[in-house]
């Protein structure tokens, strides 16, 4: 007797729609995250830059900023009557005191090493990311709960800390926040809104990128990455620049104090 051959199973409209939905996502996972992935180490980055940027180059415009001042501030001396020189005094001095906090608050003491995280801890982060990413989630209230999740998860990437990268991953999987609802119509519903929250965040992700690239401190980056490729180095030689004119700047100053004695 001859077996009898059971149809396939049939999808509902549901069902292919799911189906459907959930290869867009997959693929919609894979570009936020790796958007995610760039934004927060084109961040790191940046910040690591400008901290070194500060201590070298920095630190020498605040001593050249303050004799400019206090050169101008003599001329002003000198001449009490004349509103332009005073007037330029002043802004000298408010250019000086701009550059001395700047330099003073966000100045590194030591130098700052490049961001450069490894292959692994970038790999550690697109899989947590995939996980929990707040613009995957299904509804609102899961996606509110996992901002506070990310920002950790971003924190511990940016300090190129695997181990706490380990530690919020096995944190995730043991918490309440990691469990959701099944069934085909909730399913779709979850598609649907994630897909729609992840194309959300990847324009806004690209817009973040483009402003970080569009500023003056990536240009700067970027010329030093390139100078360095080539054998050099584009701060020391901006430090070299500013150390002569600052001695310049001083014997502009000790000639004038020197008159006034």
């Amino acid at each position: 007797m001859t077996a009898t051959r059971l149809p396939a199973q049939v999808q509902s409209p549901e069902e292919r729609e799911l189906e459907l939905k959930r290869q867009q996502l997959a693929a919609l996972e894979a570009e936020l995250v790796e958007h995610e992935l760039q934004l927060s180490t084109l961040q790191a980055e940046l910040a690591a830059f400008r901290a070194e940027y500060l201590r070298v180059v920095g630190s020498r415009y605040a001593t050249l900023d303050d004799l400019k001042a206090r050169i101008a501030e003599i001329r002003a001396e000198r001449a009490p009557a004349d509103d332009a020189t005073r007037a330029a005094a002043a802004e000298a001095r408010a250019t000086a005191d701009a550059s001395a906090a700047e330099a003073r608050d966000r100045a590194s003491p030591e130098p700052v090493a490049p961001f450069d995280p490894s292959s692994e801890i970038k790999t550690l982060y697109r899989t947590i990311a995939r996980w929990l990413h707040p613009d995957l989630a299904p509804t609102d209230d899961e996606r509110e709960s996992r901002h506070e999740w990310m920002a950790k998860v971003n924190d511990a990437y940016q300090r190129q800390d695997s181990a706490a990268l380990m530690e919020l991953l096995s944190a995730w999987e043991a918490s309440p926040d990691s469990v959701q609802g099944t069934g085909v119509a909730n399913d779709l519903i979850r598609a649907i809104r994630q897909i729609a929250q992840a194309q959300r965040r990847v324009e806004s992700i690209q817009k973040a990128i483009h402003e970080l690239k569009a500023d003056e401190l990536y240009t700067l980056h970027e010329k030093c990455n390139a100078r360095r490729d080539a054998g050099g180095d584009l701060l020391a030689e901006m430090t070299k620049r500013l150390e002569t004119r600052i001695a310049t700047a001083r014997q502009e100053l000790e000639a004038l104090e020197a008159k006034a004695s």
